[in-house]
């Protein structure tokens, strides 16, 4: 009876501590379950993390949602650059991720992970959306022609201004360069303003406001005749009268009695120049010889100097000489000519 008894109570003990130490072990199991962490960078122990992931490729952890979704936005931010992401998806995953027993993580933040990918990217980042530019549209140059100016003249009367458009494109980004971009819209944000130049016509004919006369300095290169300033200023004096002719030898023109002399005009020209002229000498198809705009002639220097305008037969004159004439008839002309 006694062996039994004993032999219940050992086995009841065995029992109890079996008990005990399976108590123990399932309290030991559940308190190291309980302390699966990781670690951040300043040492503090993380029960959960979420993992980014592009594709399968895993670039890290981050204690919380909001700092792996930072780590994203950072990442998408550099590559594309300075272009505006209007909307876009990106292969970067963010994946809730509970920590197995036993298994120790050294975590990074959001920012830190982005930096770490961009320095050694060690998978295939890639950003597929619609990214938002502008672009300027130069203002265009109009000119306009006016006889408010003189020929040669120009004004701005509109400054005008550049305009906007902003382009929509669909982009395909991989790893920071952008392998695919088709523009699906563009939109005129402001529109452009034309810059207006006004252009002078005006022919200026010599002409002052009283009726006299004033010198027009000869901006014709070639083919001087037939270009409309010299029709303008010859055409700022209509005569009607008997013209000055080598078979005519003598005539009485609109300024008084006319001769004609044919002299080398080289000295007359280089004394015309002095003065600040500087014409292109040249011969009318008539014979008659030039000065610029202006037929050449002598004159007596005491009513007419050189430089004054007069009215001859042959057309408006410049006076660049004298002659003994002067002294026996001071409003006498002598033309200058090839006859």
């Amino acid at each position: 009876m006694m062996k039994d008894l004993l032999k219940n109570r050992q086995m009841r003990n065995l029992f109890l501590f079996l008990v005990a130490v399976n108590i123990l072990v399932i309290g030991t199991a559940v308190f190291i379950r309980w302390n699966t962490y990781a670690l951040s960078p300043d040492g503090q122990h993380i029960n959960q993390a979420y993992a980014v992931k592009a594709g399968t490729q895993l670039l890290g952890y981050t204690p919380s949602r909001e700092e792996a979704e930072e780590a994203v936005k950072d990442i998408i931010n550099e590559y594309v650059g300075d272009m505006v992401l209007t909307e876009g998806k990106t292969n970067l995953d963010i994946q809730y991720e509970r920590l197995k027993f036993g298994k120790h993580l050294q975590t990074q933040d959001g920012r830190d992970i982005a930096e770490q990918v961009l320095r050694e990217p060690s998978c295939e980042i890639i950003i597929i959306g619609t990214v938002l530019e502008t672009e300027v549209i130069e203002k265009d140059t109009v000119m306009k022609e006016t006889d408010e100016l003189m020929k040669g003249e120009t004004e701005v009367r509109q400054e005008g201004e550049d305009g906007k458009r902003s382009i929509s494109s669909d982009v395909v980004i991989e790893n920071g360069e952008v392998t695919s971009k088709k523009i699906v819209e563009k939109k005129v944000i402001k529109k452009d303003k034309d810059k207006v130049v006004m252009v002078g016509t005006k022919l200026d004919n010599g002409l002052n406001e009283d009726g006299s006369y004033r010198f027009v300095h000869c901006t014709v290169e070639e083919d001087i005749e037939n270009s409309e300033e010299y029709k303008a200023v010859q055409g700022a004096f209509a005569y009607d009268g008997p013209v000055l002719s080598r078979s005519r030898g003598a005539i009485s023109g609109p300024s008084g009695k006319e001769t004609y002399y044919n002299l080398n005009m080289s000295g007359c020209i280089n004394i015309m120049n002095s003065r600040g002229f500087h014409e292109p000498y040249w011969v009318r198809s008539d014979g008659v010889k030039m000065y610029g705009y202006y037929v050449m002639c002598a004159a007596g220097l005491s009513i007419r100097p050189k430089g004054s305008i007069v009215e001859s037969s042959n057309g408006l004159a410049i006076v660049v000489d004298t002659g003994g004439f002067a002294s026996r008839n001071p409003r006498q002309l002598d033309i200058a000519v090839t006859w």
